[in-house]
């Protein structure tokens, strides 16, 4: 409790210096002839030009009996002709500081006197001795960390949206680029007499741009369209008004809408998001609270002048804050990506295996045909011997042993299958042609029971080093989806060629069909995944095969139509 009446009593502190130091400068009144004066808000200092002036501070002397403050003056310090106080000059800025304290008059003149009649250059600019003390001295440094924090910002979210495509990067990158804009502009602003209505037209375009950004960038980030139906519609409807902000402002050469709409407002609609966000789960929302707190703070701060700092100074602080706390939160968020993409590929990994091991069962199926069919006709002869009474010793045994050799060949069956996923924990020497060949055996009875014919050549041989599990598997996917098509398209005489080939040192394995080839609209989708054309096809096997080739193989998977059909090749 005394911690919490602490901060609101520093809180307050803060507030009424900032309404105190708005009230040390009462008026600022200008002369042409050093006689007559009238307040300097009644000039159109953007059109009146000068060859002489006299400006007249008119100070508080009042406050002054228990308070210290500094006026910086920014003007051109040449053209300065007398002054009735001591001033301190500041080359680096182009500006004069004072102390204002109840040793001073009342009245503060400067007079200017111009080589050629210009526009008047002069803003007063009041500071505390904290300002004057700790920031006044470093305000060039305090700039360009907030410009270089900015910019990395910048530059991390646009490399991450380059390599990523993911438009939470892109707003948020876009958001930091329309940032340095606005903190630049305001800089330069605050040395100036007067505003331009281009230049009104420019730092509201760019102020209604970032908001506009970082609504768009809340929604993404948030996934309000999925999670927060409700607050989805009303970020909505802020994105719609603040394009038509954006429109207006080139008509009315200001923004029509935060004329009466403060941006802190639209800053608390979106943490009121986060935190409905973080209520449901999303672990990203703690950083974006924080950073759009530290955004909203800030902006409250500089609509209102809550406090006794600069708003030009606030801003330099509170802006890089919530650059670097939300850099951390899409930081966080591209590490989630990766993993649910890990967890992806996983799936599909397992989904794969699925299929693969579906489609073994059927060639399993096709090898046994055969020798269960044997085994059968070897029981009826034993049955029929047994009742003829014919059952001799030697018929016995010469059926056991033509029984137990089909045993044999479905065991070596099971043998050969489970090698053929058996995982492999490194890598080894193999030649290509083998790890072919092993697989066409797998599947070759299943060819034959569909009259498929398959041809292998080898041209030349090759041993690599990978895993020729993988390798094999691969090569099955391609005759699996070549048996398909040709099945599917009921081919006259279908054919597979298989062709091993060696060039520039690399092995290249060719597989084709002859069913006519691949759909030019779909041949660029088939290695993507869940892309199919096949029923009951999981989409996945292509996939998984251009994966295996480039990330585990370090090859190439490659896909054309040539003449008779398609040609798949797989270069490693």
């Amino acid at each position: 409790m005394k911690k919490l009446i602490i901060i609101i009593l520093f809180l307050l502190t803060f507030l009424e210096a900032g309404s105190l130091k708005r009230e040390v400068i009462i008026d600022r009144y200008i002369s042409k002839d050093d006689s007559e004066y009238v307040l300097l808000e009644k000039y159109d200092l953007e059109k009146e030009i000068f060859k002489k002036a006299s400006i007249k501070l008119h100070i508080n002397k009042e406050l002054l009996n228990s308070k210290t403050y500094y006026i910086k003056v920014i003007c051109d310090i040449k053209s300065i002709t007398s002054s009735n106080i001591l001033y301190e000059i500041n080359s680096n800025s182009n500006s004069i500081l004072f102390k204002v304290d109840n040793t001073l008059p009342a009245n503060i003149y400067f007079n200017f006197e111009y080589k050629e009649a210009k526009k008047l250059d002069f803003k007063a600019i009041t500071l505390n001795e904290f300002e004057y003390k700790y920031i006044i001295q470093n305000e060039g440094l305090l700039f360009g960390l907030a410009y270089g924090v900015i910019f990395c910002a910048f530059l991390y979210n646009f490399v991450i949206f380059i390599y990523t495509f993911q438009r939470s990067f892109l707003y948020y990158s876009m958001m930091q680029v329309s940032l340095l804009i606005i903190l630049s502009s305001i800089t330069n602003l605050a040395s100036q007499s007067y505003i331009s209505d281009f230049q009104q037209v420019f730092i509201d375009f760019f102020e209604t741009l970032c908001v506009l950004l970082t609504i768009l960038f809340s929604k993404e980030i948030l996934n309000t369209k999925k999670y927060m139906k409700k607050i989805n519609s009303i970020l909505s409807f802020l994105v719609y008004i603040n394009v038509v902000d954006l429109i207006a402002i080139f008509i009315f050469n200001k923004s029509m809408l935060y004329d009466y709409l403060p941006r802190s407002l639209v800053l608390f609609i979106l943490v009121v998001a986060g935190v409905i966000a973080l209520y449901k789960g999303q672990k990203t929302a703690g950083f974006y609270i924080s950073g759009w707190i530290v955004l909203f703070i800030s902006l409250m701060i500089a609509e209102y002048e809550l406090v006794g700092i600069d708003v030009l100074y606030i801003l330099h602080i509170g802006f890089p804050i919530e650059s670097l706390i939300l850099s951390f939160a899409l930081g966080y968020k591209l590490k989630q990506t990766v993993e649910e993409k890990k967890e992806k590929e996983k799936i599909l990994v397992h989904q794969s295996k699925l299929a693969s091991m579906g489609e073994m069962i059927n060639n399993i199926a096709h090898q046994w045909r055969q020798p269960l069919t044997h085994l059968s006709f070897i029981n009826m002869d034993l049955q029929i011997a047994s009742e003829d009474n014919d059952l001799n010793k030697k018929y016995l045994i010469e059926k056991l042993n033509e029984s137990n050799n089909q045993i044999d060949f479905m065991s070596a069956t099971i043998d050969n299958f489970k090698n053929f996923y058996q995982p492999q924990k490194k890598k080894d020497f193999f030649y290509v042609s083998t790890a072919v060949q092993n697989t066409i055996d797998i599947i070759k009875p299943s060819l034959d029971f569909s009259k498929i014919e398959i041809v292998f050549k080898i041209e030349e041989d090759k041993k690599i080093k990978a895993y020729e599990n993988e390798y094999s598997q691969v090569v099955l996917n391609f005759l699996t989806n070549a048996k398909d098509i040709l099945l599917e398209r009921k081919i006259e005489y279908p054919k597979i060629e298989v062709r091993l080939e060696v060039k520039n040192n690399k092995s290249i394995l060719s597989v084709m069909d002859n069913a006519g080839g691949i759909n030019l609209q779909i041949i660029d989708k088939i290695f993507e995944p869940y892309f199919t054309t096949k029923d009951k096809s999981s989409g996945i096997g292509l996939y998984m095969s251009k994966t295996i080739v480039e990330s585990h193989l370090k090859g190439v998977i490659l896909v054309k139509n040539y003449s008779l059909g398609a040609h798949f090749s797989v270069e490693v």
